[in-house]
């Protein structure tokens, strides 16, 4: 069986709003990517996932699309996307774009449309239900916070939401709407795009009885993704969509956001037998405990830690069962979560070594790397001065419960430069001009004071810089099969220090090694002393004897001669 030009593939995530400003009003664009595509060719990446770019009144930076057929004006036009795919096919550079299946802006079309009377044609794109004794049809709640349903004062029933209530779910359970999907999606196809990121493929399909869900707590509204996420039917319409986009165009890639699947989930998922997704996007190998839990407080403010042993076995798991039957996403951040270093790593003495080893230890693995804009060059969190700064659903409630508990309004805001979405959407670091080089304006969020020091223009003039351990990272990836291509078994899995496994393809072996401490550390494999030093993140060495020493946050990639 021919290999899908995808285990070739390692992904840089932009996020554009943040990426770079050439028409001057603080917000990214996409002539901004277009500027920048030599840096990224240079870096050894080979596709480009841009998080949405269509028309949206950006209640949810974009994810509430208004209009699937245009780009929204703050990014652009139908030309500059246009010229975006011409100038990235000039540097074999590949574009996937972010899909929103599950819901659109209340300003869409349908949406308003859908609104006018309960026999509109289009009322049925959309999911409504009678109240219940004056309230909600059922206690779900939304993942914004509150009920999962708004009433609507035109109609008086209720339409579902799962996330904000201007972001109307879409009913999938239409013929109609799926039609309307599949024929944006081919729009797209033919522009020369290479794929999609399915933004919450997951939830489609609801369980149309829409009972309540019970739980052990009284809270009003509850969470309740049984009936919401995972279900049998999502299987059919992803199948369907393979089926309309990838009939006839079979190398075009469809990756499958599925935050909360478990391996079982993700291998079914991306099966290729199957026909349904390429590759899968969840977070549950990110495994992570509250490092000071308060159980009066949401655990999704609160500052945590990796679980290490934990993650350990979590992604054995992975890697053994994946391999050869599902692709996976490796990644340690998106726009989604805080920044690996800030979230996993160190942002101190070590931070250097701490980004080379982490990026060793995740992108040499199998499945499909994804890169998270800045984090090649060892960007942490963004830290703004004020709690209110990192406005984004959920926050003013915490803050308030919070300070009504005591804490201080200064332990409050560690907390949220911990834990915020926001820390990982600053500004772009492109040089220590004024802003970074990011803009000739103040960037519409905020860009780290550090600039001056940690920015892509020192970091390519620096042998030893993260940005161009990133580059040889990569190369080395692309070079030797065995990465892309080989078995991971990961060794020591009881070791609370080191992270280590083999890979194996046709005869060959490599090995990764990795101290994930700040104490040196030693690792014993008979024979090793034999085979040939590929990469070192702190620099070239000699090879002693079976024994092997790691300083702090070395790694260590090892080939059997």
């Amino acid at each position: 069986m021919d290999i899908p030009w995808w285990h070739q593939a390692i992904v840089y995530q932009i996020y554009p709003k943040s990426f770079k400003d050439t028409n001057s009003d603080g917000e990214g664009d996409i002539q901004g990517i277009i500027e920048k595509l030599d840096y990224l060719q240079s870096l050894g990446v080979n596709v480009l996932w841009l998080n949405p770019v269509f028309k949206s009144p950006q209640v949810d930076n974009g994810y509430d699309v208004s209009d699937y057929y245009s780009i929204d004006p703050r990014f652009g036009n139908m030309r500059t996307i246009e010229k975006l795919i011409s100038e990235a096919k000039k540097r074999g550079l590949r574009i996937i774009l972010d899909l929103v299946l599950n819901h659109t802006s209340d300003q869409h079309h349908w949406f308003l449309e859908a609104r006018k009377s309960r026999d509109n044609p289009f009322r049925n794109f959309y999911i409504w239900r009678d109240g219940q004794d004056g309230k909600e049809p059922n206690n779900w709640a939304s993942f914004f916070g509150g009920s999962a349903w708004s009433c609507d004062a035109v109609t008086g029933q209720y339409y579902f939401h799962l996330f904000d209530k201007r972001m109307p779910d879409l009913n999938w359970e239409n013929p109609e709407v799926r039609k309307r999907i599949y024929a944006v999606a081919k729009f797209w196809r033919d522009k020369g795009i290479d794929g999609f990121r399915l933004d919450a493929v997951i939830h489609l399909a609801k369980d149309t009885r829409f009972s309540d869900f019970y739980r052990s707590d009284d809270a009003d509204f509850v969470i309740a993704e049984p009936l919401y996420a995972n279900l049998p039917r999502v299987h059919d319409f992803i199948h369907e969509f393979h089926r309309e986009l990838k009939g006839d165009h079979p190398d075009f890639l469809l990756i499958g956001e599925a935050a909360s699947a478990d391996m079982a989930l993700a291998r079914t998922y991306s099966d290729p037998s199957r026909k349904e997704c390429d590759c899968v996007i969840s977070f549950r190998h990110l495994d992570t405990e509250i490092i000071h839990k308060d159980p009066r407080l949401p655990d999704g403010w609160q500052p945590e830690k990796l679980n290490f042993r934990t993650f350990k076995k979590t992604m054995q798991e992975w890697q053994r069962n994946l391999y050869g039957h599902g692709w996976m996403a490796i990644y340690w951040n998106n726009h989604d979560m805080p920044r690996l270093l800030s979230r996993f790593g160190t942002e101190g003495r070590y931070r250097v070594a701490c980004a080379k080893m982490m990026a060793t230890l995740m992108y040499l693995q199998w499945g499909m790397p994804f890169i998270f804009q800045g984090e090649e060059m060892g960007m942490i969190n963004l830290k703004m001065p004020h709690i209110e700064d990192y406005a984004e659903p959920g926050l003013e409630a915490f803050k308030d419960q919070a300070l009504k508990l005591g804490y201080s309004r200064n332990k409050i805001l560690k907390m949220v430069q911990a834990r915020s979405k926001n820390t990982s959407r600053g500004s772009m670091q492109w040089d220590d001009g004024k802003f970074g080089g990011f803009s000739d304006m103040r960037p519409w969020l905020g860009i780290n004071e550090e600039y001056k020091t940690v920015n892509a223009a020192e970091q390519e003039k620096d042998p030893d810089s993260v940005l161009n351990y990133y580059k040889a990272l990569f190369s080395l990836r692309k070079r030797e099969t065995v990465f892309t291509e080989g078995s991971c078994e990961l060794i020591d899995l009881k070791n609370d220090a080191l992270y280590s496994y083999q890979r194996k393809h046709n005869g060959e072996s490599a090995m990764v090694i990795c101290n994930f401490t700040d104490l040196p550390r030693s690792f014993l494999y008979e024979g090793i002393s034999s085979w040939t030093l590929l990469l070192d993140n702190l620099g070239n060495r000699d090879m002693p004897g079976d024994t092997i020493s790691l300083a702090p946050y070395e790694s260590l990639v090892l080939k059997k001669r």
